[in-house]
Order: C-alpha cells, then structure tokens, then sequence
C-alpha cells in the first residue's frame, strides 16, 4: 500500500472519529481497557508499571504496550499461526473475537515499538488467520486491527478493513466513542507506517 492511500486513510479515519472523540473524552469512553487508554495518552510519554499479575488476554497485551518490561513469552504461549487463545477459554464466540482483534492491534503496537520481526511475524500469521476464520464484525462492531488488515495490501484485507470500519457506525451513523478513539489509534498507527 503506497503513502498517498494511507494518506487518504487517516484522513478519512480522524474526520469520522474526531468529532465524536471531541466529545467523549477517553477516560469515560473506556472503562474496562484502561491500558488502551494509557498507551493512546501516552504515545510520548515515559513507561507505565503494569500490574504484578496480568491478565492472559487483550488487557495483558495493553499492558505490556504500556510498560516495556512485560515478558511477551508469558502472555503469548505460540508464536506461530492462529488465534492467541483457545475460543473455549470465553463465554461466547464474540468476546473471544474482540479480544483477539484488540490483541493484533496491541501487537502491532508492540512489533513497532520493540522493532522485533518475531512480533511481525506473528501479527502476519494473526491478521491471516483471522482474516480466513473471523467475521469482521464483533458483539461490540469495534474496528479494532482495522489499520493492520489495511495495510497487508490484500483485497481480501482492505474489504475486512472496510467492514471493520462499516460495522462501527451502521447504529448510528457514527462510531461509539471507544470506537473512535480505536479508529484515532489506528490513523496514528497508519502515519506511524511511513515514518520508520
């Protein structure tokens, strides 16, 4: 995907979300995911100590986004392909999804920030996996991942990126505000692409 399209992207990503940003603030549009907020507030800012016993989850993965001495080795048991965490380890199919598509966004997160090609092979294998065995749509209708879907290049991955984006707003005609600020993330993460 060449920079004039993510260019469009992110453009198009921050006039959908902004104006619902504006008017949420980030602390009252995320109440369980506290470490997605700390790592979207704290893009520049110096390391957060994450707590002593971290969830196995999404939540862990925020974390370790968050505060760089997190062991990845205990919060991602196969580095290979396929889905983080056994489905049956949740109530339903939906959880189990978004947890595994905030997952992929927070590691993509990480495979930047650490520059480790262990983490981007292992965002590939879960982008594919997920891309072949997932619908881009949720309980919630989060776009969580949305800019790593995008930029694999594919057909196949843009149309679950434009599902993922479609999905968020088809309530209301605009996202939700976690959603917005998901999307403000992965516009940031888009810009992010180009820079390194």
């Amino acid at each position: 995907m060449n920079q004039v399209i993510v260019d469009k992207w992110v453009s198009h990503l921050r006039s959908i979300a902004s104006p619902v940003a504006k008017q949420a603030a980030l602390s009252t549009a995320i109440e369980a995911l506290k470490p997605f907020a700390l790592a979207v507030c704290n893009e520049a800012g110096g390391a957060m100590a994450a707590p002593v016993n971290l969830p196995q989850d999404d939540v862990g993965l925020w974390w370790a986004v968050v505060d760089p001495n997190v062991n990845l080795d205990s919060l991602i048991s196969d580095p290979g392909y396929g889905p983080l965490w056994p489905q049956d380890g949740y109530k339903t199919i939906e959880v189990w999804t978004e947890s595994e598509l905030s997952a992929l966004h927070a590691l993509w997160r990480l495979a930047r920030q650490r520059n480790s090609d262990d983490l981007i092979k292992r965002v590939s294998g879960l982008r594919q996996w997920h891309l072949q065995h997932t619908q881009p749509d949720n309980a919630t209708n989060r776009p969580w991942a949305l800019h790593v879907f995008l930029l694999a290049g594919t057909p196949e991955d843009q149309h679950y990126a434009e599902t993922l984006l479609h999905n968020c707003m088809v309530m209301s005609g605009k996202p939700d505000p976690l959603s917005a600020w998901i999307l403000l993330d992965s516009a940031n993460e888009l810009q992010h692409y180009f820079e390194k």
